[in-house]
């Protein structure tokens, strides 16, 4: 009987709904040339530091594993496997910023 108590009270009950009206009576606001623009380079100023701070992490702690690995061919493998693919990671993402930033220079002018 327990077991089935239990299954009622993990059962989602029915969720309250309330009333949404639409108004349509203003259009919606329409994109301008600048407004594109500065959607585009504020998604940018945030995305490519992020991201070169997490390639950045990686960089140190793959420093910090062969560090802790004392001469341990596995883990000396596994550390210079991390610092590889953090260095390609941001060699990576400083070409595409580079490409992204003469692509969108040469759109917006």
């Amino acid at each position: 009987m327990k077991k089935f108590l239990r299954k009622i009270y993990f059962f989602p009950p029915f969720f309250p709904t309330a009333t949404v009206f639409a108004d349509d009576s203003s259009p919606p606001p329409e994109l301008t040339d600048g407004t594109l623009q500065r959607l585009v380079d504020n998604i940018l100023s945030y995305l490519f530091p992020i991201a070169g701070l997490i390639c950045v992490i990686f960089i140190i702690q793959g420093g910090y594993m062969w560090i802790i690995s004392a001469g341990n061919p596995e883990n000396v493998k596994k550390a210079q496997g991390t610092l590889t693919w953090a260095i390609i990671g941001l060699v990576l993402l400083m070409i595409i910023f580079g490409i992204l930033t003469v692509v969108l220079d040469f759109l917006y002018q």
